[in-house]
């Protein structure tokens, strides 16, 4: 004897209350949700306070800072600068503005050991361009080859390294570094005698 299979189908009315709820359901979630809008109400920062959290509040000129060679000899040629630039919470910050290297003698009987004024270099950091050409991203430090102007640097002495940036606007930032300059007399001896004809 064979079953005879019952199949059941839903009320009309149910079907029609379940098409209205499918078709309702995105309207009321997009009438509620507009995409690319934010409530003015929302929290967090303006757009001022955003910039004055991360832009630079002070500079560090980092010890990897020191005379050399910017070609192939072993005769320094100025002075490789790595300074870092950070916001308010301590953190590293790219800059844009002006920054200015002044380099003294060291005078150990002066309270800011500052002597004499050997040379001074003014790099601005304006644009993309600048950026590129020297931000390091590994270190998150901006890395500056000073070139010695005239005659180079005395060996077996020390120096005051004053760096300093000015910002559009903004208050004049400022650090110190004191190096010895005490390079390898051998290295550069060979260095200018290959150079020699």
């Amino acid at each position: 004897m064979s079953r005879q299979r019952t199949v059941l189908f839903p009320h009309p009315r149910m079907m029609i209350r379940a098409m209205l709820l499918i078709a309702f359901v995105p309207m009321l979630i997009a009438a509620n949700c507009k995409r690319g809008e934010i409530s003015e109400m929302g929290e967090g920062p303006g757009t001022d306070e955003l910039v004055k959290y991360y832009s630079p509040t002070a500079i560090r000129i980092l010890p990897f800072t020191k005379p050399r060679s910017f070609d192939e000899d072993a005769i320094p040629d100025g002075i490789s600068v790595s300074l870092r630039p950070l916001d308010s919470a301590g953190d590293p910050v790219k800059a844009y503005g002006v920054f200015i290297f002044e380099l003294y003698a060291y005078k150990p009987a002066i309270g800011n050991n500052k002597g004499d004024l050997i040379q001074q270099w003014t790099q601005p950091v304006l644009g993309p361009d600048a950026q590129k050409r020297f931000w390091e991203r590994v270190t998150s430090t901006y890395e500056f080859q000073l070139s010695w102007e005239g005659k180079p640097l005395p060996t077996e002495s020390r120096y005051v390294l004053v760096a300093s940036f000015q910002a559009r606007g903004a208050t004049r930032l400022f650090d110190e570094y004191r190096f010895e300059f005490r390079p390898n007399k051998e290295e550069i001896i060979n260095a200018v005698g290959n150079k020699q004809p």
